[in-house]
């Protein structure tokens, strides 16, 4: 009877909602064909038609919006027509407004919040209502709970009955009010590491040459699978310069074990929550053992192990540790742990034996890899036409040292190179150095203004020396099929202020070579600096490097001290090439007591060949005068003959850099004079003053 009653009650309500919303529909309807529309009948009927919808479903969402609807369908239609009802329906449209935002805000509910890997739970779900305890009857609980129950009664001693409060009847809860939803246990942010699992794309015969750093990987890695070593080693640690490939050489090996590989950088684990990173790291770990035999690869390890020695933050410390942990957890198994770092300035409880067994080295790729690496970037690039094999043989062999990176950039520079014209056929032995240099983006500190060689004064034979030894370095392949090489170094040797600074940087201009430059002080203030030096020079070859006043470094060590001796040994372990001469550099040293010089510094091998630089004879100097103040006075001044005569006399017997300091001192004067009283002559008391200033 009562479903009945619901309803028939229901229909009711359906039919009068319809027609209210037909009435509000024709009124619309009127509204549009500009008919008069009757505000306070619209008005009760939406407000009658919004009640309908809304009270009996008050608790429910959705259908409180659907009366907002209807309430804002009408009331709008009484807003529109201008009259005195119009404020109160846009009230009435403002008012349901804030009430329906309000009920939304009440009724929020509580969830878990997810942001990236950290999960939140709110208070409200940690919190389990009290529940009560039911009483348990005898007579509700089975016919053997109940004999178990009479059992245990009689064994029990009989005690003093006391008194008991009757417990309170649990009070029932509205079935309206919102209960807090406990949580069933706590979420633990789980981390999924096999995307980082693949199969490796290449084996060993991916890498050209290289045998021995290859035997060495493959006798290490099986070790460890078949565990034949009573230690149970384990820990390959791969270290070189950057560009190297110990990349390539670790995904290679997992190649030709054919076992998956797992590979890994910081940027994967590393994490801006306390204690995520070192929990990422134990869950890599995981997925390694649950993989089984793999390669797991840790690149850039020094990033995980960090000296705890000094000022380390406590998460890395935390991070080291971890690592250390799982480390050393993996020995005994199947899994081969390879590492790459670019240098060993770890922690050494992370390098030691016991964690990396097998320490190897990669170094830059052999001429048989260079030759390979070369081909294959040219013809990637630009094709197999363009890759001429001598070419590329002499290219090879001159760029020892090199990093596989750098070889295998250079065929898109050479791509650029053929796009702008720069060469149309095959890639020739100076096409390819035009394009290293490109690719290195600089030649050192080779300033602008730098003199030629024809224009520094100086002895005819020093000077015939002087351009043999640039031609010699432009065709430093040409002639090394010869049989010829070039000096490892050369001394400048003369007065201060006889040009050998500006006869080195002619000769690198010349010669296309990189220009560095270093002087004894600089050297005995900070040892280091030579080391960075060379290895610039290394970088950027073919490189000049110029030491000025060397003859306060490599001094004769029988008449310095110890400390001085040092460094005047290490500079001769450069020069004689203790861990590998590198072509292309050439080291020039200038000096102006050659008697002060270390006499083996001097021998064979090291500064062989020297280069005389001398005061200018009167007729060198008087061209050389003559040749400035025609190049820099020509056409804007009025020279006078005695200013030239006078130039000339008092640079009887001087420098090149005296006579270049009394040409600006002197033109100097003649410009202020202009500037003052707009002469244009160059007069020879300008070069009277200029020499009183400069020679006094």
């Amino acid at each position: 009877m009562k479903t009945l009653h619901f309803a028939l009650l229901t229909i009711l309500r359906v039919a009068v909602v319809i027609a209210c919303l037909a009435y509000l529909h024709h009124e619309w309807d009127a509204l549009l064909h500009h008919e008069t529309v009757h505000a306070l009948a619209v008005s009760v009927v939406t407000l009658v038609a919004a009640s309908l919808v809304w009270i009996p479903n008050r608790d429910v969402r959705g259908w409180t919006w659907v009366a907002f609807v209807v309430l804002v369908f009408g009331m709008m239609l009484v807003a529109l027509t201008f009259t005195t009802w119009s404020p109160a329906a846009l009230a009435a449209i403002a008012a349901a407004s804030f009430k329906l935002r309000r009920s939304h805000q009440r009724r929020a509910p509580v969830g878990i919040i997810v942001e990236g890997t950290r999960v939140f739970i709110p208070l409200e779900m940690k919190i389990t209502p009290q529940q009560p305890v039911p009483d348990v009857c005898p007579e509700k609980l089975a016919p053997a709970a109940r004999t178990r129950l009479a059992a245990s009664a009689n064994e029990l001693p009989a005690v003093q009955e006391l008194p008991v409060a009757p417990t309170p009847a649990p009070q029932p809860v509205a079935s309206h009010a919102s209960r807090a939803v406990p949580a069933a246990q706590a979420i633990t942010p789980v981390w999924d590491f096999s995307e980082n699992v693949r199969k490796p794309r290449h084996d060993f015969s991916a890498v050209v040459g290289m045998e021995d750093t290859k035997s060495r990987l493959l006798r290490s890695a099986r070790e460890i699978i078949e565990g034949t070593s009573k230690a149970h080693r384990n820990g390959i640690l791969l270290f070189g310069d950057p560009g190297n490939g110990k990349t390539l050489f670790a995904e290679a090996l997992a190649g030709e074990l054919d076992v998956p590989f797992l590979s890994i950088s910081y940027g994967d684990i590393a994490s801006k929550w306390i204690n995520e990173t070192p929990a990422k790291v134990k869950a890599v770990f995981a997925e390694a053992r649950r993989i089984g035999t793999c390669l797991l690869f840790i690149d850039e390890i020094d990033s995980f192990l960090k000296p705890r020695d000094g000022n380390i933050h406590s998460m890395d410390r935390d991070l080291t540790n971890v690592m250390l942990t799982e480390i050393v957890g993996l020995r005994g198994s199947k899994l081969i742990l390879v590492a790459a770092t670019n240098f060993l300035g770890v922690d050494y409880a992370g390098t030691r034996d016991g964690r990396f067994d097998f320490k190897i080295e990669i170094p830059p790729p052999d001429v048989t890899a260079r030759i390979a690496l070369l081909r294959r970037s040219i013809t990637d690039e630009l094709g197999v036409s363009f890759a001429q094999p001598e070419s590329i043989t002499a290219l090879a062999r001159r760029w020892e040292g090199f990093s596989a990176a750098r070889l295998t950039a250079l065929g898109g520079q050479l791509r650029e190179m053929h796009r702008d014209g720069k060469f149309t056929g095959p890639v020739t032995f100076e096409v390819g150095m035009q394009a290293m240099r490109l690719l290195q983006g600089r030649k050192g500190r080779l300033p602008e203004g730098v003199k030629d060689i024809s224009e520094i004064i100086m002895p005819d034979t020093s000077r015939g020396a002087l351009r043999s030894l640039a031609y010699r370095m432009k065709e430093t392949e040409n002639l090394e099929k010869l049989g010829s090489t070039l000096p490892r170094g050369v001394l400048f040797v003369g007065p201060p202020g006889t040009g050998k600074t500006q006869a080195a940087m002619a000769l690198a201009k010349t010669s296309n070579f990189a220009f560095l430059k270093i002087t004894g002080a600089d050297i005995i203030a900070d040892p280091r600096s030579w080391d960075r030096l060379y290895r610039e020079a290394c970088d950027i070859r073919p490189c000049v490097v110029f030491i000025d006043e060397v003859d306060g470094i490599l001094q004769d060590r029988r008449h310095s001290g110890h400390g001085h001796g040092m460094l005047t040994e290490k500079l001769l372990d450069t020069l004689d090439g203790a861990c590998g001469q590198t072509p292309d550099v050439l080291f020039i040293a200038a000096s102006n007591h050659i008697s002060r010089i270390d006499t083996a510094a001097v021998r064979s091998g090291r500064f062989e060949e020297k280069i005389l630089f001398d005061i200018p004879t009167s007729k060198a100097m008087s061209a050389y005068v003559r040749t400035i103040l025609a190049n820099k006075l020509d056409g804007a001044w009025k020279v006078e003959p005695e200013a030239v005569v006078q130039m000339i006399r008092f640079l009887g017997g001087r420098t090149i850099a005296d006579a270049d300091a009394l040409l600006r001192k002197s033109i100097t004067i003649a410009a202020i004079r202009r500037t003052r009283e707009r002469t244009v002559d160059f007069r020879a008391t300008d070069v009277i003053h200029g020499a009183q200033a400069i020679f006094p």
